[in-house]
């Protein structure tokens, strides 16, 4: 007579084990992928304050080297001629960012030069020459000092200035990351997150 003798038992992973773990990592993803997410927004919003505050910087130079903040007429915006003044022939700034919610914007069409640029305008002269755009936020502003508007639509990638009863939406982050609200900033004057 042959006598069994059962085998050593290998240790392993039951079936129960398996999927414990598979649904452990099911939800560590489920964390973890929308934290990516809005890190990148996050980080393009900071790019954003970072690039206006920087324009801004460009423009008050300007304004001392030339005793005024460049303007060349007319109430619309067009960086391929104020943003020209900061480039050439004194370099106040290397390269003029691009807006970075604009450009990445689903079916916008370059239609001028500046199309992804974020919008400047000469306020002061815009609200001078009796344009209502922006009021009353940007004619308080002009009030109270302010000359240059620079501007993004942010994570909404919608202009939201000029549509509010008070003329201008701040981004907010407590709002949500892609909320409703523009980041601008005034010079001299304020930038929207203070």
């Amino acid at each position: 007579m042959i006598k069994y003798t059962p085998r050593p038992r290998t240790p392993g992973f039951t079936l129960i084990e398996l999927l414990i773990v598979v649904a452990i990592i099911g939800i560590l993803a489920a964390i973890a992928v929308p934290n990516f997410l809005n890190a990148q927004i996050k980080a393009k919003v900071a790019r954003t304050y970072s690039d206006i505050r920087s324009i801004c910087m460009a423009f008050d130079l300007y304004n001392l080297d030339n005793n005024g903040y460049p303007f060349f007429g007319g109430t619309a915006w067009g960086s391929d001629s104020i943003y020209r003044c900061l480039t050439t022939p004194i370099a106040y700034m290397s390269s003029i960012p691009l807006d970075n919610f604009l450009n990445e914007r689903v079916g916008d069409q370059p239609q001028h030069n500046h199309a992804y640029y974020y919008p400047a305008w000469n306020v002061k002269e815009v609200v001078k020459a009796g344009w209502t755009w922006g009021c009353p936020g940007v004619c308080n502003a002009v009030r109270s000092g302010s000359v240059m508007l620079v501007l993004s639509s942010g994570p909404d990638r919608h202009e939201d200035i000029a549509t509010q009863a008070e003329g201008i939406l701040p981004y907010s982050v407590t709002n949500g990351l892609v909320s409703n609200g523009d980041i601008y900033r005034f010079t001299p004057g304020t930038q929207s997150d203070q």
